[in-house]
């Protein structure tokens, strides 16, 4: 007697769950054990969540994902702040995006390179530094517009948790 296609399939579902499970399981609390010790858990979790690399990751490699949003962002903020620059009509602003112009800048050929060389290479204080300077960086582009809120607010307040992060995942590893 035959045995039925779908009861193969569910055995075969079984069988791949069971295997798989316990790979994910640990991941998942890779992940959540190293969200609870950085300042913005919820956040950290959200973002080491929706990158497949985490769910095969140690604490290094979380880091360097973190760097890697830290990065991505920074570029997209860029483009972001060039836009919204050309079509600035008061002064301060135009100065003031000029200046996050620059921030992000830094941020993305001076303070993410070494920072992944850091992780990389096990000289974790280095990436905590970097990635603190980058969060500085972000508060000082946001303060630039006296008090008010900016056009990039948000993409400020996404920049400084994930350095923050970042940061904090480098911490672990001292």
């Amino acid at each position: 007697m035959k045995t039925p296609v779908l009861f193969k399939l569910l055995s075969f579902s079984q069988i791949l769950l069971i295997t798989v499970l316990p790979f994910a399981s640990a991941s998942t609390d890779l992940v959540n054990y190293t969200c609870r010790k950085t300042p913005y858990t919820v956040f950290c979790a959200a973002a080491l969540g929706l990158d497949p690399r985490s769910s095969t990751a140690d604490t290094k490699t979380l880091g360097l994902i973190m760097v890697d949003k830290v990065e991505a962002h920074a570029k997209s903020t860029l483009t972001k702040i060039k836009y919204l620059r050309g079509k600035a009509a008061h002064p301060r602003t135009k100065q003031a995006l000029t200046s996050c112009e620059q921030s992000y800048g830094f941020i993305v050929s001076a303070m993410v390179p070494p920072s992944k060389e850091s992780l990389t290479k096990g000289d974790y204080k280095f990436a905590v530094e970097y990635m603190n300077a980058a969060v500085n960086d972000v508060q000082e582009c946001e303060a630039g517009f006296s008090g008010s809120k900016s056009p990039i607010s948000d993409s400020n307040d996404y920049e400084h948790k994930a350095a923050a992060v970042a940061s904090a995942i480098a911490g672990l590893l001292l």
